[in-house]
């Protein structure tokens, strides 16, 4: 991540990956964008995804499928939020009734998460077409690291939700079961 932010000249959300490393140049998708990092760091992880394109709602039912224990596979769940760490993949699924062409959302953690009102606020690094608080993008879409609310259950600290904090935040959260998953190999 930090490799791509020192080097980012340009970069804008799209649904089909251009990359030109030497010209700082980064055009994908949330979801590009984590398959083109893990394809370098842990192919392994990335081929346990299960497709050869794959969409947020892959990464989301890998991770969701995975152990909880580490060394069970290239994945390990970790089931809480505030337990993230960085490097980990945070995913989520849209649902249903929100009115999206996507699948949900996937993003890397950047540093450790700080416990918030009902959640976490948690740095991830992504490719989105909005912004999230404290955000590098200044407005712009594609490659970014910013700051989102995961909401948590008060018991299980699971995430159940995301929203936006700060002078993004509109007040509203979008429920929906919000999973962490840790490269383990």
């Amino acid at each position: 991540m930090q490799r791509i932010a020192r080097n980012l000249r340009a970069s804008s959300y799209q649904h089909t990956l251009r990359v030109n490393e030497r010209e700082g140049e980064y055009h994908f998708d949330c979801s590009l964008m984590t398959s083109w990092i893990l394809q370098r760091a842990a192919p392994r992880a990335l081929a346990r995804v299960g497709s050869d394109r794959p969409v947020a709602r892959d990464f989301y039912r890998a991770i969701a499928r995975a152990s909880r224990e580490p060394g069970r596979g290239p994945w390990q769940r970790v089931p809480r939020i505030l337990d993230a760490r960085p490097g980990d993949i945070l995913a989520w699924v849209r649902p249903p009734w929100f009115r999206s062409n996507n699948t949900g959302h996937v993003a890397v953690v950047v540093a450790p998460p700080r416990a918030y009102p009902g959640g976490v606020l948690v740095r991830i690094a992504d490719a989105s077409s909005y912004n999230h608080e404290d955000d590098t993008r200044s407005g712009l879409t594609g490659f970014g690291i910013g700051v989102i609310l995961v909401t948590t259950d008060p018991v299980s600290g699971e995430g159940t939700g995301y929203g936006w904090v700060g002078r993004y935040s509109g007040g509203w959260t979008v429920p929906t079961p919000v999973v962490i998953g840790r490269v383990s190999e």
